[in-house]
């Protein structure tokens, strides 16, 4: 489903064969961790990681904050269930407008459009999966929320403060959460130690 979604010569763009390794990375987790959660559907858990980042295809290197958003309004019409694990796919937190905003480069006109779409989506366990899977997932594999959180501190230059601290404690529910859907830790579902 993704490749209907990729700009012809995709694969020749580096930034997208990044982009595109992380999502199998991101829907393997889904589909593994949705076979040990009794109300998810492996097939569908699958689709969502894969389509989770489908924006970033679609916007210049400057522009990949408005990629949740991006990825919303290319399947909206369409494929609404993706569209809304698109556009919350980035904020573990729906209701943290600073976490948003600061997600957004202070961009206020796309971090309100962001902010005021998450206000109409219902949380639901296929998005706490691809939000947990998302943030553990790199390009080759999964790692540990605190190891994966770091390097995006370090990577994006920021610091611990109350807002990435308030991400950090909103990602630990969402996989507790999982952790109880499963019925056991979702890191030992995954091999992680």
């Amino acid at each position: 489903m993704l490749e209907k979604y990729l700009p012809e010569g995709w694969h020749l763009n580096p930034r997208f064969v990044v982009s595109y390794k992380h999502s199998l990375a991101v829907s393997d987790a889904a589909r593994r961790l949705a076979n040990s959660i009794s109300s998810l559907d492996p097939d569908t858990a699958y689709a969502y990681g894969l389509m989770h980042d489908v924006g970033k295809f679609h916007l210049e290197l400057g522009e990949l904050y408005k990629h949740p958003r991006m990825g919303y309004e290319l399947l909206r019409g369409q494929y609404l269930d993706i569209a809304e694990i698109c556009i919350s796919h980035a904020f573990p937190d729906f209701s943290s407008f600073d976490h948003i905003l600061r997600y957004c480069h202070d961009d206020t006109e796309e971090a309100d459009a962001v902010y005021h779409i998450l206000q109409g989506i219902p949380r639901t366990s296929y998005i706490d999966l691809v939000q947990f899977c998302d943030k553990i997932s790199g390009v080759d594999g999964w790692m540990l929320l605190e190891s994966k959180f770091d390097w995006y501190l370090s990577k994006s230059g920021m610091i611990r403060d109350e807002i990435t601290n308030h991400y950090d404690m909103s990602l630990r529910a969402i996989k507790h959460r999982l952790d109880e859907l499963a019925g056991e830790d979702v890191y030992g579902v995954l091999g992680i130690a």
